[in-house]
């Protein structure tokens, strides 16, 4: 039940963090160039931070004592870049939170988090083949013991040019309540 709990967790906090943009301004206000058929072969690249707040998150739950949790602060940042070079599409996203921070809804108790992400994603604009490799690790801790929870996550996933998934490895594991 907790691998299950911590696992909702995980996948609400990237989820909702990487899909609402929130009132904090962007880092930049570069966006990404339009490619046209001519610009395919020659080498382009593109830089983009954004930030989000993470407060839109709301309430979540401890995967060691059940209780929910407020998230009270905490700024999302994302950083992309990509490389078309010969109709060759690179991208890779890296983001951090800092000053994330959550409380416990009955205890009140104080919680720091902790969220890196790495992902990139590789394909032929030629023959339509996509890989995607991707890291993630997520702390919660509060002082004491018996109350922290370590999540790490790696994904690999290689489709062909027919959309056909011909590679898939998940690695999900976590270090619940220490």
């Amino acid at each position: 039940m907790k691998t299950i709990i911590t696992a909702c967790f995980t996948a609400t906090v990237i989820f909702l963090a990487s899909c609402q943009k929130s009132a904090v301004n962007p880092v930049s206000e570069k966006h990404m160039p339009a490619f046209t058929a001519k610009s395919l072969s020659a080498a382009s690249t593109s830089n983009d931070q954004q930030d989000f707040d993470m407060t839109t998150l709301g309430i979540q739950v401890s995967g060691c004592t059940g209780e929910q949790l407020k998230v009270v602060s905490g700024i999302y940042h994302l950083d992309i870049h990509s490389v078309l070079n010969n109709n060759n599409l690179s991208v890779t996203e890296h983001v951090n939170a800092q000053n994330f921070k959550l409380v416990g809804a009955v205890t009140g108790t104080a919680y720091t988090g902790s969220v890196s992400y790495e992902q990139t994603f590789n394909t032929s604009l030629t023959d339509g083949k996509l890989v995607n490799k991707e890291t993630q690790s997520i702390l919660v801790s509060t002082p004491g013991g018996k109350n922290n929870v370590l999540i790490k996550i790696d994904v690999h996933v290689t489709l062909n040019n027919q959309g056909t998934l011909t590679v898939y490895i998940d690695n999900f594991r976590t270090d619940d309540c220490k």
